[in-house]
């Protein structure tokens, strides 16, 4: 049933379905990449950043740089 929604939509749309899309070596490589980026920030307010992981909230862009 699923599949049959999902090719439904695909045609409504007029986009193929592509279930390989984002899995090749390049795209893994940035999505590494990003992350290790994301990862390494050192916050600019250290307050603030203390704050929003005690409070269960993300970090934000102005927190970090």
């Amino acid at each position: 049933m699923e599949a049959l929604q999902m090719l439904k939509f695909s045609l409504k749309k007029g986009r193929q379905l592509n279930f390989t899309e984002g899995t090749g070596r390049q795209a893994e490589l940035e999505y590494m990449e990003k992350l290790m980026t994301e990862q390494t920030r050192i916050p600019t307010d250290m307050t603030a950043y203390l704050s929003s992981l005690l409070s269960g909230e993300g970090t934000t862009d102005d927190a970090v740089l």
